[in-house]
């Protein structure tokens, strides 16, 4: 549990500082080369553990309680997830998946606040395989009171990205966020040296 949240930490710590970040462009793509990479980027299935984990997922153990599955409301299947009024700012983080730096890819997500207008950033970070961070992209968004669907797009990523992970920076707010169809995809594979 320490290490996990160690790791929380650290990642907090880079995401909070830009620099060096990509900004990732909101495009709109419909022809994917690969399935979905994040596991459980629709909230249906496993739900909530006993253990305060989402599968899939990382939070760090001062935000579990502010998440949970809503089944009542969702942007496509049968549920999605709640966030509600975190006291600070909270990540969630994607489990890590596999990258290839002759790719582009996609990420697609869907949100809505409950009452009123919510800024989120999206980051998508690549890694060697040993854990250091090769490609940073980001964007910002505003979370409206209705279903959105938003689309961004990465560059080809840099040489040695071995893995990936999204994560999600909720700020601090006195509202309800739902998200559902958090997705990556390989959208294009070019024979890149």
């Amino acid at each position: 549990m320490m290490k996990k949240s160690l790791f929380l930490l650290f990642f907090a710590i880079i995401l909070t500082s830009c620099s060096n970040f990509k900004k990732m462009r909101q495009e709109n793509f419909s022809k994917t080369l690969s399935k979905n990479l994040i596991e459980n980027g629709d909230f249906e299935i496993n739900q909530e553990q006993d253990d305060n984990t989402l599968t899939g997922w990382l939070l760090d153990k001062d935000s579990f309680d502010k998440v949970s599955i809503d089944s009542t409301r969702s942007f496509t299947g049968s549920n999605s997830l709640k966030i509600s009024q975190p006291s600070r700012e909270m990540q969630l983080i994607s489990h890590p998946f596999p990258t290839n730096h002759r790719n582009v890819y996609g990420i697609t997500l869907a949100a809505k606040s409950v009452l009123k207008k919510i800024p989120i950033a999206v980051h998508f970070l690549t890694f060697s395989d040993n854990g250091k961070i090769i490609s940073k992209y980001y964007t910002n968004i505003t979370v409206d009171t209705k279903w959105q669907s938003f689309n961004f797009v990465s560059d080809h990523l840099k040489v040695n990205s071995e893995f990936g992970r999204v994560f999600i920076t909720i700020p601090k707010n006195d509202s309800v966020l739902l998200l559902d169809d958090i997705n990556c995809f390989i959208i294009d594979a070019h024979q890149k040296k």
